[in-house]
């Protein structure tokens, strides 16, 4: 019987906290040149990061005793899509409309026929123009990694397995330039994120097969925590030739296993509150930068700055984001799901058992 993993659960909530912690910074800094931890400087935190190598990492805990099974592909697929599309359309659908009510709000490039299909459809664009919901650009490559993860419920198993391991291997060269054919679609198969999910799947096989002391993995767990900072310290003043994708990886596989390895290992209990913002994790991801601009501008213009000043306006916009992601959670990710689910699995055995459904899981 599959283990709850109630440490990796509740990490889920990194991703966006960490994404919320740089848009937060980027945003004060442009209106009132505070920057938060200088994470305006980074080019990310790494929150996009741990959302990749935690997809390659559940996906593989969840499905990899169903690899070569007959009818195990099409549910998925299945339940990889109810989990994404939905939610996402219709935040997508509300970002449109307040492009349309406040032109401030508006970008362009939903006016982009191109930009437009590429966006409803996560896939990606050939001028690289990221979906007009700006962090949608991750879920271009999260739709990626589900499909090629999928070659591995080939029957038999071993040219899933064959395939899969030449797509990192590919990916590997692509990136030390040793393969490379000067095309967009290129630089998006074969991009430096496939490494990420596929160490999410590795970190996953390692837990299960390795008999890794309790021990090691409060050791991983602070390793994992640590090289979060030394990753911004060194990309912001380097002190290591190491790039911020190779140190903020290395440190997501420490934390990852390390988790993963006292979730194994302990009976482990938090607090309700924790797991459901692990569950709403995915609806805090997709809305946050939405409630961001819209209230970081309405707070400009009725200068309540001036009252709060930088800290307080910040924890508030955290606050709201938290608040709205939640409520998305709530009244739109769950209702949605079950919808579709029942649409897509009528009259069809359920594409996710009652355990699958209990793991903490939820919008990996």
């Amino acid at each position: 019987m599959r283990r709850k993993l109630v440490l990796i659960q509740m990490s889920r909530a990194l991703v966006p906290l960490l994404v919320m912690l740089h848009h937060l910074s980027t945003t004060m800094m442009d209106y009132y040149g505070y920057n938060i931890w200088n994470l305006a400087f980074l080019p990310l935190t790494g929150g996009v990061y741990y959302f990749f190598s935690l997809s390659g990492f559940m996906a593989y805990y969840i499905y990899r005793e169903k690899f070569g099974r007959k009818g195990q592909l099409s549910d998925f697929l299945t339940n990889r899509f109810i989990r994404i599309y939905p939610l996402y359309w219709v935040v997508t659908l509300a970002f449109l409309l307040l492009a349309f009510l406040f032109p401030w709000f508006a970008t362009g490039a939903e006016r982009d026929l191109a930009v437009i299909l590429t966006s409803i459809f996560l896939v990606p664009n050939p001028e690289w123009q990221d979906p007009f919901l700006i962090v949608a650009w991750s879920l271009e490559y999260t739709v990626y990694f589900y499909l090629m993860f999928s070659v591995l419920f080939m029957s038999p198993r071993f040219i899933g397995q064959a395939l899969f391991a030449g797509w990192g291997i590919l990916s590997l060269l692509g990136i030390a330039g040793i393969v490379y054919i000067d095309f967009f679609l290129f630089d998006f198969l074969f991009a430096s994120y496939n490494l990420m999910f596929i160490a999410g799947v590795f970190c996953a096989w390692l837990i299960l097969h390795a008999p890794i002391p309790a021990t090691l993995g409060y050791l991983c767990i602070a390793v994992g925590l640590i090289g979060f900072p030394v990753t911004w310290m060194n990309a912001l003043d380097p002190f290591m030739e190491l790039s911020f994708e190779i140190t903020a990886s290395v440190s997501i596989m420490f934390l990852l296993t390390g988790l993963g390895v006292i979730d194994l290992n302990k009976e482990i209990s938090i607090p309700k509150e924790f797991h459901q913002l692990g569950n709403a994790a995915f609806a805090i991801y997709l809305v946050h930068n939405v409630v961001l601009d819209l209230f970081s501008e309405w707070m400009d213009q009725v200068g309540l700055h001036e009252l709060l000043g930088n800290f307080a306006m910040s924890l508030l916009l955290v606050a709201l984001m938290l608040f709205f992601g939640i409520l998305a959670h709530f009244k739109l990710e769950l209702p949605l799901h079950r919808r579709f689910k029942g649409w897509l699995q009528k009259n069809k055995a359920p594409a996710v058992t009652a355990n699958d459904t209990d793991a903490v899981t939820k919008n990996t």
